[in-house]
Parts: structure tokens; sequence; C-alpha cells
């Protein structure tokens, strides 16, 4: 008997944009709840887990196969409890399951991820990515394998359940911390991960390993942080002015797509994600400032006009995604047709189309399907230069030249926006927005960032637990480990531009929750999830980085930094703890653990503290001097501020008074100077 009809399809109030593309459609899809899996119990069921998200082009086109056929509805409504998830709004369920592909298929899954599940224990049995309809490239149908899954169900129930005990045996042996063979090297840890990197480094086209090509961002930043390393510099330098060059930078609006299909860089995957743009702008903008690159200063002003106007919503924050498709097509917003680029130029003025071309690559031929060209980067400023067209015109050309292609593209059908406002995304986007703001001397970009801090704040954090996810006034899911280190180091970062209680308050919460809620009791291994959370599968570890750092990693660097400002003691503990559990995972694999190891060289080798406190003019004097030092951390105590239980350290600083300068190099701190110079000789050359 059929026991679902559509109307049983229960996706249509749900928070996610991505499950509500889901509700009209023939599959009697449920969300991942107590109803829905206690129902797969009552009916024996296994269970069909599909896991997206919204910006992902092989979820719409399984959607609009697959998932819309009739003939497959009934299957799946007949044979199986079918359960839809966002992966942004469930990254602890993605987690498990994309962990559970790899045990069960020897390799690495993706999105959309198609796994089949015991109801009674909600353990794997079958996975796989994306099915089409008919048979192709060795393929089996989607069709003919839920018939092949049903029949194995009914028949072979009790082998299935033998070989899932040993899936929840495997991934509760991975929940657990390796042992450590030996003590903690950072140094050598560090030298290792840069071993491999180099191992899979692309010397022609800059980035790491071949097509498809991801930026790898944890690996930049570690690469970042070794900073007096010549092969590191190179690496990084290299891979940074090729993404933004070719065709992984939107050249008109901003922002990086999320992968390049090709070695090259040239022909991207066109979604765009909130995740991959904030880690970027973060090391675009500290090698920006450290080598004083245009090219490199380009790209962070375009990803923060890609984040001003394509993402902020309304009242503060950011959406998850901007879609790689549009209503004409895969990619269509960002393509063009010859005669389209010709037009929108002729209407700028006369003689640009021959500049237009050689600059964004249209004097040769298409590099979309041999028929549209994705506009890169194909001749730089001094390639453009000559005698009779100096570089000053060039430059106002370009300008008019962007301006006109950006306004005839804004004409076109936009990419869908998944608006959801993610707690770990936002807290990454911020700190990056705030630091390139600091060391770029865009102070607006800063208080940005601050208010797009304050409504994080309130509506997420502004509960307990605090939330993960937030759209239209609605929030879900208790914030996992990445949302509560990435919104800590947001708060330490803005209060480097105004030291407001409220940051700081927040601040010291969210460290009293990481220690409380993730840190294992015995072990002190970070977990992904809180111990508020409901229990799933497996409660994974949070040390190893995937498309962004680690919540180990970015905890790490948070509580270590807080520890430095407050002169917490406990905080330091904290972190020898968390990183001696995490010693047998970084030993094991460096390369997989690269946050992880950035944020301990970090921690063993701090950079300056400075803490100004008294007469507001005099500090904000020395603040201003302090930012040509941007390695030195420095934190400006306005008069009159008012903080809760203040530390130590902070407490005789808050008095009034005269102003004062407090250093504090690694594990000491200087009595308070009153005089420039005398700060200037204390600080490391």
């Amino acid at each position: 008997m059929l026991l679902f009809m559509n109307e049983s399809n229960r996706l249509g109030n749900a928070l996610s944009p991505y499950l509500r593309q889901h509700a009209e459609q023939p599959v009697a899809w449920q969300p991942w709840d107590a109803e829905s899996l206690g129902l797969a119990r009552r009916l024996d069921r296994p269970i069909l887990l599909s896991i997206g998200y919204s910006a992902c082009h092989w979820c719409h086109v399984m959607a609009d196969e697959a998932f819309s056929d009739e003939r497959i509805a009934d299957q799946l409504n007949r044979d199986f409890l079918c359960i839809k998830v966002d992966r942004e709004e469930r990254p602890d369920l993605d987690r498990i399951y994309q962990l559970a592909h790899q045990l069960l298929t020897g390799q690495g899954g993706g999105w959309p991820l198609t796994v089949f599940l015991d109801p009674e224990t909600q353990a794997p049995f079958f996975a796989g990515t994306y099915y089409p309809v008919e048979p192709q490239s060795g393929q089996m149908a989607f069709g003919d394998l839920l018939d092949r899954i049903h029949q194995v169900w009914t028949e072979r129930r009790d082998e299935l359940r033998q070989q899932h005990l040993q899936v929840q045996q495997a991934l509760k042996a991975i929940a657990q911390p390796r042992a450590a063979d030996e003590a903690l090297d950072i140094d050598a840890l560090a030298d290792s991960a840069l071993a491999q990197a180099a191992a899979r480094f692309d010397r022609e086209h800059g980035g790491f390993g071949q097509a498809p090509k991801f930026p790898q961002a944890p690996l930049l930043m570690l690469l970042d942080s070794l900073a007096v390393d010549e092969q590191a510099d190179q690496m990084l330098a290299d891979s940074l002015a090729a993404m933004s060059r070719y065709g992984l930078m939107d050249q008109l609006g901003g922002g990086f797509f999320r992968y390049s299909v090709d070695a090259a860089w040239e022909i991207p995957h066109f979604e765009k994600m909130l995740s991959d743009n904030a880690l970027l702008l973060g090391v675009y903008a500290r090698a920006a400032r450290r080598w004083q690159r245009p090219d490199l200063l380009r790209a962070c002003q375009l990803t923060v006009d890609w984040l001003s106007e394509s993402m902020r919503l309304d009242g503060g924050g950011y959406a998850a995604s901007l879609d790689a498709d549009s209503d004409q097509g895969e990619g269509a917003y960002y393509l063009w047709q010859r005669a389209e680029f010709d037009q929108a130029l002729a209407a700028a003025g006369p003689d640009l189309t021959e500049l237009a071309s050689a600059r964004y690559g249209l004097d040769g031929p298409p590099n979309w399907q041999n028929q549209q060209w994705h506009l890169l980067i194909a001749r730089d400023l001094d390639e453009l230069t000559r005698a009779d067209r100096p570089r000053d015109q060039v430059e106002a050309r370009l300008a008019t030249i962007e301006q006109a292609l950006k306004a005839t593209r804004n004409q076109r059908p936009p990419p869908a926006r998944d608006d959801k406002l993610i707690a770990a995304w936002n807290g990454l986007a911020i700190e990056a927005l705030a630091q390139a703001g600091r060391l770029l001397n865009r102070p607006e970009w800063q208080a940005q960032a601050a208010e797009d801090l304050d409504a994080v704040a309130v509506r997420l954090f502004g509960q307990e637990p605090p939330r993960s996810v937030w759209l239209d006034g609605r929030s879900a899911q208790v914030a996992n480990i990445d949302d509560h280190a990435a919104v800590l180091l947001a708060c330490l970062e803005l209060l480097r531009f105004r030291f407001e209680s409220r940051w700081f308050n927040l601040a010291r919460r969210l460290a009293r929750r990481i220690e409380r809620y993730f840190m294992d009791d015995e072990t002190a291994a970070i977990h992904f999830t809180s111990t508020e959370a409901e229990r799933l599968l497996t409660r994974p570890l949070a040390l190893a980085d995937d498309a962004t750092p680690s919540g180990a990693g970015l905890a790490l660097l948070g509580l270590s930094r807080l520890g430095a400002l407050t002169g917490d003691a406990r905080l330091h503990r904290l972190c020898r703890l968390l990183l001696g559990a995490a010693t047998g995972d970084l030993s094991a694999s460096p390369v997989a653990h690269a946050s992880l190891i950035a944020s301990a060289r970090q921690h063993y080798n701090p950079p300056p503290l400075v803490i100004l406190a008294g007469e507001a003019e005099q500090t904000q004097a020395w603040q201003q001097r302090l930012a040509d030092r941007p390695d030195v951390i420095s934190y400006r105590l306005s008069p009159g501020l008012a903080l809760d239980e203040p530390p130590e350290r902070l407490a005789d600083l808050l008095a009034d008074g005269p102003a004062r300068a407090m250093i504090c190099l690694a594990d000491r701190c200087l009595p308070p100077l009153h005089d420039w110079h005398d700060i200037e000789r204390q600080l490391p050359a």
C-alpha cells in the first residue's frame, strides 16, 4: 500500500531555501528530525538520505531528473523513507556520511550525496553521489539502483546489518584521537606539511594538484604563516597571482568561484561560497600588505565589493552562497557572446573594443565550450601599455570598460542567492573584512564588519544554546565548534578596531563554551558537535581541515589570543591540552591539519602584544603608529570602558590616568610605559 502521497512532502516550511526547492517534488521528502526517523522505524523502511546545498549544480541536475520523475518518485515513496538535508544547515550530518561514503566505496564523496541507512540505527549500508535516470558512463540508472537496494534490504538484511556494524565501528574509531608515538614538535610538523605541499604544487599554474583544482585556503594560510620560508613564499605568491588573474575570480563583479574545472584556473564551476571568499580575502589582504602588490590589492577590493553588493543581508551579515546556475543555465550569468560584448562597449565609447578584447582574452578563441568567453585577465597593465597609449590612459579606459560590461551583465537574470546566515562562515567573513580594513587602511571595512558582528551576535548568539543558522527571523541547529571559534576570532579582530565590552564579553563566553561543550573531558580532543546537540551515529572530531580550517585550528588560535589579552593561564592550559590530544593525528598527516599547525606555531611563538590605556588622543596616536607594525597585536582601552569582572591583566589599565602602554612578550608583560620612544625600544625589531 502506498502510504505517502505528494502532500506528505514536509519541506514547504523548512528554514533552508535548498530544502524548500524540493517541496513541490513528487518525492515525499522529510526533514531530518525525530518524527521522520521514528516513522522510518515504524514503517521498517530503509532511509534514503540525500544531502546537497543550494548552489550545487549537480544537486539541481539530480533534482530535475530523478527526483522529478514520477516513476522514480513512486519507487522512493513505496520502498523508502526519503530525507533531504542541506549540508550547510547540517554540516554534522554531512561530515558523518561523507566519511561513511569513503569507508564504503574507498573514494571521496561530494554532492549530491546519496546514502541508504538502516532505520533502526541510521547506520549506512550503501553510498554514492549523483545518479542519472538512464545508465550513462558506466553508472547504473537510479531506478535500477533503487530496485537492487530494495531487493537486498528485503532478502539479505542480516548481511547488510553485519556490514554496517563494521562501518559504525570504523566511524567510532575515527572519532577518537590517535595515540601519539612521540612528543609534539610543531616546527618539524610544519616542515613536513610544507614538503607535502611542495610535492603537490603545480609549478606551471600555481595551486595544488590538477583538475578539478580548489583554492585549498587552509594550506594557503599555513604558507602565509611560514613567512620567512622562501619556498612557502613562492608557492603562496604564485597561487594567489594565478587565482586572481584567471577564471577563478569574477573579474567584473568580484568574488572567487568554488573551484576550477581545469588545472590552469581558466574555467570555474560557477557557484560562489561565502566561506571560500572569506578565507581568501584574509590571505590576499595579508599578502597585499606584505608585498605591496597592486594585483593582490585589486583582488581584495573586488572581493569586498562582492561581499557588500551581492551578499550582504538586511540588518547585517552575509548570505551563504550564489548558485552556479541561473534561468539560462550553468554559468550563463558570467559568459559572453562576441556580439553582446561588442555592443556593450560600443555604447560606452569609441575605440574600447580592441583594448577590452586584449584585456579579457576575447582576441583568442572562445574558452567555454568553443562558443562563449569566460573573462580572465589575459594581459596585465604593462602588456597593454604602449607609446601611444600610456599607463594612466589604459587604467582610465579599463575602468570605463569594466563599468560598461558590468552594467550589461547586471541586466541578465542573476543566479539565485541562498540567504541563510551561517554563524561560522559569517565569523570568517567578519574577521577577514575587519583584518583587511586594518591592514589596508580601510576603516570603512572595519566599520561594516562591526555592524555585521552585532547582527550575528543578536541573531545567533543571543540565545542559549547559540544557533548555527538564521533566516528571516528563524534560527536553527545548535551551534557547532566552527561557529563558536570563527565568531571568537571575529570578536578578537574587532576588539583591535574598537574595544567594546559586548564583543569582549561574547569572546569570553565563547571560550567558556568551547571548553565545556566541545572538549572531551578525558582526552581534551575537540569535537565538531556540542554535547547539547542531538546524538548522532558518531560524534566527529574537528581536527582535520576540509574546505575551511578545522574547528580545532580556529579554536586554538582564538583561545591563545584571548589568553594573551586577558592573561588567563587557564586558556593557555586548554591550548596545550588541545594540542596534546591532536598530536597523533598531526603526526599521521601534517598537510591535512594545516590550520592547526599554523595556529600552534603562533601559540608557541606569539606576536608582541601592546595594550594601550589612558588619555584618548595620545593612545589613538600610538595605535596609528602601531598600525605600521602588522606583526604587533594592539588593543586600545578607551577612557571610561567598563568590563564585567575584568581580568587582572586589564583591571589596572581600566583606571583613569595618563596614556600608557603595556607590552607583553610571550609569557611576560613589562611595566606600563608612557613615552612612544620607550615603546619602540621595547618592541622587537
